[in-house]
């Protein structure tokens, strides 16, 4: 077996400088599978032992350690230059011994701290013992040899049942070594350590084997071996708790059972900064999920996007769920809340309106996130909205609206005036015997709408009622059609839960407010892609007249295949009437122009315009509105 030089540095870290650069590491030896023989003649611990060189009391006597592990018990091998061992049966805190300090973190971050004591026998007078926190150990072993050349050695072994937290964790371990020497039982005239402290976080790092493999990356990478974020919880469903922390960029995972205990996790999250890290079992199943929240982009100009991961059977931690919560530029910023709420049967996501400043409605042209639900802005109607897994995903299970906290600034009277924000209906406007025939017609029976405001959209500039029903677009009021009929359009998704996003704005500029709509496409890929599902991300944009609800743009935002996506833009951009359209190349996940294996779109494919792959070198395309529909250069 080979020993390993081993780092201490982790966000659970505490001080720094100098006087923790004195302190010397351990080495935690992995020995599964060797033949372990505790004889103390310490022949199975090669490699380089660790000098205990701190001195705690006296003129230092000369020890070196090290400790192993196995799924059994944990070693530990002492060599001494001790020449009189003063024992006696007592085996009392003033004699000759080893002190094992080892600490187990918890969910919480708090570290329990376990003293193992090791007394080396006296040959032909007194037996070698162990004790865990002043209690004899059951199951433990000690070997000691003297040493002809004066000093002795000793081996010992304790089973991991007699540390009760090393049930659930064997990850993130902290220890500490030293080394009492008596001249007589009763009398110490040396301790030394190899650290000073002796309890909690103060306790430097024993990283195991595949902690130590993601310490040796780090340092190859030249990443800080110090973690920005770092999280305790079972996310891998073995039963123990696994160490989730960001290094950089990256995000790792690493534990006793994860990957058999020998391998580690790391992906990189291509983010500039990762501002947020914490485990939540949000699907109950008594596993948790792992909540991030990835910055893109730069310091000046960038969104945060907040992520839910799930490690699967892959060992992978797969993106569950995605909801952009910030735009930042150098023109505004707005920065939504995010809570996560335990009052139901399973935590809830919610995502409220935050602080924002500098944007102005008339004037903000920024891209909305195509694949994902959109940053909510401060002049919408929708003021908070909650998320919470439903049994197979994680779906919308609340939405409160309310008036918008930023308002349009008043125009020069030069064409119509834009419509109000979208806001929830009041008591005149709900025309229940109107929404009552629609259910009846439509068969939709008590179910709630998923989506529900009003605002102008058609008729003589009162308001609107917009709902939707499964995947219908509703539309009626009082100055509707006569206030006697409703008009509906049904989105072309395969299900209800496929409608992501709903809200309506004057594209056109004709004072009256289109509905935009953002959902996804399903489609199987072919064998050579292996059958998946390919999800298509898609912009809707419909318009209310008299005569009914009608498309009038499409255009595919974004593409998924597994973990690889394709990730473009919309922008709606201030024109002399309304405004333009523009779709942007955006960026790759996973992809390269090499291996994206769909030929790329020039036409309209399946009614939505093409995306703009990242690669394709193309200029942004804009859409402006003909009077009938949005159209293209």
């Amino acid at each position: 077996m080979k020993s390993r030089a081993l780092v201490v540095a982790c966000a659970l870290c505490v001080g720094s400088g100098n006087a923790e650069a004195a302190e010397a590491s351990l080495d935690a030896m992995p020995l599964a599978g060797e033949k372990v023989r505790i004889d103390g003649l310490l022949k199975e611990w090669r490699g380089r032992m660790t000098r205990l060189s701190q001195s705690v009391k006296g003129a230092p006597t000369r020890v070196e350690g090290m400790v192993g592990y196995d799924d059994s018990y944990v070693y530990v091998a002492i060599d001494a230059r001790d020449k009189k061992i003063a024992r006696t049966a007592a085996a009392g805190s003033g004699e000759d011994h080893a002190t094992l300090y080892l600490g187990f973190p918890d969910a919480r971050g708090k570290v329990v701290t376990r003293r193992i004591e090791l007394f080396p026998g006296e040959p032909g007078n007194v037996a070698g013992a162990v004790k865990v926190d002043g209690r004899a150990v059951a199951g433990a072993q000690l070997v000691e040899a003297p040493q002809k050349a004066g000093g002795v050695t000793f081996e010992a072994k304790v089973p991991w049942s007699a540390l009760p937290e090393s049930r659930l964790v064997r990850v993130g371990l902290r220890a500490a070594l030293r080394y009492t020497d008596a001249s007589a039982p009763g009398r110490v005239v040396s301790v030394v350590a190899s650290s000073q402290a002796t309890s909690g976080a103060a306790l430097p790092l024993l990283p195991l084997e595949a902690e130590q493999g993601l310490q040796a990356l780090l340092k190859q990478k030249r990443i800080s071996t110090r973690a920005q974020h770092f999280a305790a919880g079972n996310v891998a469903g073995d039963g123990m708790l696994e160490n989730v922390a960001v290094y950089g960029g990256f995000l790792t995972i690493a534990g006793p059972k994860y990957r058999g205990g020998k391998q580690f996790f790391h992906g990189d999250l291509g983010a500039l900064s990762v501002p947020r890290l914490e485990l939540v079992d949000f699907d109950g199943d008594g596993r948790d999920e792992i909540l991030l929240v990835r910055r893109l982009g730069s310091k000046d100009k960038h969104r945060d996007v907040l992520e839910v991961r799930k490690v699967g059977s892959d060992d992978v931690p797969n993106v569950l769920f995605s909801h952009e919560i910030a735009i930042v530029t150098k023109d505004g910023r707005v920065e939504n809340e995010v809570k996560i709420e335990r009052s139901g049967k399973r935590p809830s996501i919610v995502v409220s309106q935050g602080s924002a400043n500098g944007f102005e409605p008339d004037s903000y042209a920024e891209p909305r996130a195509g694949d994902m639900p959109p940053t909510l802005l401060p002049w919408e109607s929708v003021i908070s909205r909650s998320y919470s897994w439903d049994g197979s995903a994680f779906s919308k299970s609340d939405e409160k609206t309310g008036t918008p906290s930023v308002k349009p600034k008043a125009k020069p009277a030069a064409g119509p005036p834009p419509p109000p924000p979208p806001r929830p209906p009041s008591a005149d406007e709900m025309q229940d015997r109107l929404y009552a025939l629609y259910r009846k017609d439509r068969g939709v029976g008590k179910k709630p709408p998923r989506f529900d405001f009003v605002t102008n959209v058609a008729g003589d500039g009162s308001m609107e009622r917009v709902l939707v029903h499964d995947k219908d677009i509703v539309v009626f009021g009082k100055g509707y059609r006569g206030g006697t009929s409703f008009a509906f359009i049904t989105v072309g998704v395969a299900d209800s839960k496929d409608i992501l996003d709903v809200t309506a704005r004057d594209l056109t500029g004709d004072g009256m407010a289109e509905v935009i709509v953002r959902g996804v496409l399903h489609a199987k890929a072919s064998k050579e892609l292996g059958g998946d599902i390919v999800d298509r991300y898609a912009l809707f944009v419909y318009k209310a007249t008299e005569g009914g609800v009608a498309r009038i743009f499409a255009a595919e935002t974004g593409r998924a295949l597994g973990e690889n996506r394709i990730l473009g833009s919309v922008a709606f951009l201030p024109a002399p009437k309304g405004v333009r359209i523009e779709l942007r190349p955006g960026r790759a996940v996973g992809w390269s122009e090499k291996s994206y294996p769909f030929p790329p779109d020039t036409t309209a494919a399946g009614g939505l315009e093409p995306l703009l792959l990242p690669w394709s070198g193309a200029s942004p395309r804009a859409y402006a509105f003909n009077g009938n529909q949005f159209v293209g250069p």
